[in-house]
């Protein structure tokens, strides 16, 4: 063991650099954080960096022996970049597992998770894995179940699901109380491996999955137990009647567990005592089943039984639970669970009374309410999609970000946007067409919902692409980009844009209100407003803009342009005593920010009362305001916040409009859920006009696109 201890708290680069002058090959990794020891391994030695109570960093090296070396320990950035788990994996371990549990007609809850990167990282320092001892739940399934006799019933259905390797449970004395859980190691089906990187099995993980099985009852108080016991044990210290006290709220639990059974296996004998064979059948067997009526020749029988001392309906009394799961298992398709499919399984498989089997066959028992399956039930009426734009543009792109000493022509500005175009597709695209090129060209290609089309002609100086996928989330909804760019017969560029999803429409679900909910702008245009330019009336500009009077001729003529589809936002303030411009009138509508939020689909502008009195004459004089407007020019209407449709229409907001403005913004971006946080004054008006332009974009008759709702290819 190398010991070395440093006592100057104020500089830790200087530490690191000491200390690995001293050990050389080592990698330290410092923390500030005094409060918490840690260690981590590397090149045959474990480091060990403390904080001490006099602030001083104490740094110990442990020669490590053999096992220790092997002992595996990974970063969290390493294992998020290797280790990758598709969704699919998950989602498809779950649903097998519900739908096992279904057919057995059990009562149940399923959980399930992929462990994160952090986690795993934490698991790694945590555990000694390594070459002979493995990550095992990188996958894992939680199974609540109501009944504590399930658990061994839901252990073996699980043996007949999937390959078991290993069942541990928790042990406890006979004088504790914690929680019972039987913990299942299983191996991942190959399908599902392949869903998973190759690199993850080199990273001592192994092609496992895990599933816990717990009661509810100890399901409900087993994570406040793991926190603030298990994690929380100083708690406790010197507390000995508090931990009795939570000790005997575990046992009432636990107690719970037991009397539930208990409570239905005694009301069963009543029920079996009384001839009341249905509800006994329900009792005793505690699975979900229909309510039907037991066959009347068949309650005729058991009677007639119970009168000549054959007593068929006490033999259905003694079979254990899990003779009639390992029945409903045989299965080879669902059947539907009720007192008749339950005798006739039990009869099929134990009691073999061919009086039995004759009245099921004549009844057709296991069709009698049964009900299709999903496969079979499922009809499908093919409705046409409907698209909903999410965002539009038109514009023309003038290379003024550029940076080009010789001056930028169009066809350098045109091929700055293509590089910009065909860089987004393949990076999102790519790892699903293998064989797409990673230079500039015309390429087509398809994968089920997944559509990649572009037309490449430098010749004729044009580029069209359409892209499309199938929302990973919601069911029966496309998103596709589509963008045309050219250099036109006055030697200018243009783009246009348009994003957006379609989705089938349904009667009984009313339209969608706003697109602007979904409003997003593809990578690609944000990339060549941010790195080549585009200019849309004005030039765009992400930066806060004052209205200097010599610009007033060049925003006139932006104002009075119907070509442009940027709306103009142009804010008038006063001036305060210190001569700068007084925005206190709008409360926490922060300029900057609302500039930066709407630059690459509206212009903002700012300027002082007096320059803003010369627009408003400018204005006047050019019938941009109405007659009806002029007492916007009156010296008390100032401060004022104009928004300048590109179709002529103004917006005008004073300070009273700020101060009464009320917004329902929603809490979850991107949401179907109508849940709001209501916010007033500036910060209303703020996501107000934020909200209006978003909605303006997405309605307006700027690009009608390729129409490709019919086409798998995009006109050339």
């Amino acid at each position: 063991m190398k010991e070395w201890a440093l006592y100057s708290p104020t500089n830790h680069t200087l530490y690191q650099t000491e200390i690995q002058e001293k050990f050389k090959g080592i990698s330290i990794r410092l923390r500030i954080d005094f409060c918490w020891d840690f260690e981590y391994y590397d090149r045959g030695y474990r480091v060990g960096i403390s904080g001490l109570p006099d602030m001083s960093i104490q740094v110990v090296f442990y020669e490590m022996n053999e096992y220790e070396i092997e002992r595996t320990i990974f970063t969290k950035e390493e294992l998020a970049e290797r280790v990758k788990v598709s969704p699919v994996v998950e989602s498809d371990l779950k649903r097998i597992i519900t739908d096992r549990m279904e057919q057995c007609g059990l009562y149940f809850r399923v959980f399930s998770r992929i462990k994160t990167a952090a986690s795993m990282a934490r698991k790694f320092e945590q555990k000694d894995y390594g070459r002979d001892r493995k990550l095992q739940d990188l996958v894992g399934v939680r199974i609540n179940l109501y009944f504590d006799d399930d658990v061994e019933i839901c252990r073996y259905i699980m043996e007949q699901t999937f390959e078991v390797l290993e069942w541990s449970t928790s042990e406890r004395t006979e004088d504790e109380f914690k929680p019972t859980k039987l913990n299942g190691v299983f191996r991942l089906p190959e399908y599902l491996k392949s869903e998973i990187s190759a690199d993850t099995w080199d990273m001592s993980i192994d092609d496992t999955f895990e599933i816990q099985i717990k009661t509810m009852f100890f399901e409900g108080w087993h994570e406040i137990e793991h926190d603030m016991r298990y994690k929380g044990e100083e708690l406790w210290v010197n507390y000995q009647g508090f931990s009795r006290y939570l000790n005997s709220i575990l046992a009432t639990l636990e107690l719970c567990d037991k009397s539930m059974v208990t409570l239905f296996e005694d009301l069963g004998h009543t029920l079996y005592k009384a001839g009341r064979w249905s509800d006994m059948i329900k009792s005793h067997f505690r699975v979900k089943m229909s309510d039907t009526s037991l066959y009347p020749e068949v309650e005729e029988l058991l009677n007639r039984d119970l009168e000549n001392g054959d007593n068929i309906a006490k033999e259905i009394y003694k079979t254990n639970r899990i003779v009639l799961i390992d029945q409903l298992l045989k299965r080879s398709r669902r059947v539907p669970i009720n007192v008749n499919t339950i005798i006739a399984l039990l009869n099929d498989g134990v009691f073999h009374d061919s009086r039995l089997t004759t009245i099921f066959r004549k009844r057709d028992v296991y069709n009698d309410g049964r009900e299709e399956s999903l496969a079979e039930s499922r009809h499908y009426e093919l409705r046409p999609l409907s698209r909903q734009t999410v965002f539009q543009m038109c514009t023309e792109v003038d290379g003024s970000r550029m940076k080009n000493e010789s001056g930028n022509s169009p066809e350098t500005i045109f091929s700055a946007c293509v590089d910009l175009i065909y860089d987004w597709i393949v990076k999102k695209y790519g790892q699903l067409f293998k064989n797409m090129p990673t230079q500039p060209s015309t390429y087509h290609a398809d994968i089920l919902a997944y559509h990649v089309a572009v037309n490449l002609d430098y010749e004729k100086k044009r580029m069209n692409m359409h892209v499309r996928h199938m929302d990973p989330e919601v069911g029966g909804r496309i998103w596709y980009s589509e963008a045309s760019l050219e250099i036109n017969e006055i030697e200018k560029v243009y783009l246009r844009v348009s994003n957006g999803y379609a989705e089938a429409k349904k009667d009984d679900h009313p339209e969608r209100e706003g697109a602007g909910t979904f409003f997003s702008y593809p990578g690609y245009y944000k990339s060549i407003v941010d790195t080549v330019g585009i200019f849309n009336g004005l030039p765009c500009s992400n930066r806060r803009r004052i209205i200097r009077e010599e610009m007033l001729p060049g925003l006139e003529t932006a104002l009075l342009d119907r070509s442009r589809n940027f709306p103009i936002v142009i804010i008038i303030s006063k001036e305060d005593e210190e001569g700068m411009m007084d925005e206190d009138w709008l409360g926490q509508f922060r300029v900057s920010d609302f500039t930066r939020t709407v630059c690459r689909y509206a212009h903002v502008l700012t300027c002082y009362e007096d320059v803003g009195r010369k627009l408003a004459e400018r204005l006047r004089r050019d019938h941009i305001f109405m007659p009806a407007d002029d007492q916007t020019f009156d010296a008390a209407c100032f401060p004022r916040l104009y928004i300048f449709w590109p179709e002529g229409d103004i917006d005008d907001f004073g300070p009273e409009d700020v101060e009464n403005c009320s917004f329902g913004r929603h809490l979850e971006a991107r949401s179907d859920a109508r849940t709001y946080d209501i916010v007033r004054g500036g910060q209303a008006l703020y996501h107000k006009v934020v909200t209006d332009l978003r909605d303006w974009n997405v309605a307006a008759d700027m690009w009608d696109g390729f129409q490709l709702e019919i086409m798998t290819e995009i006109p050339r």
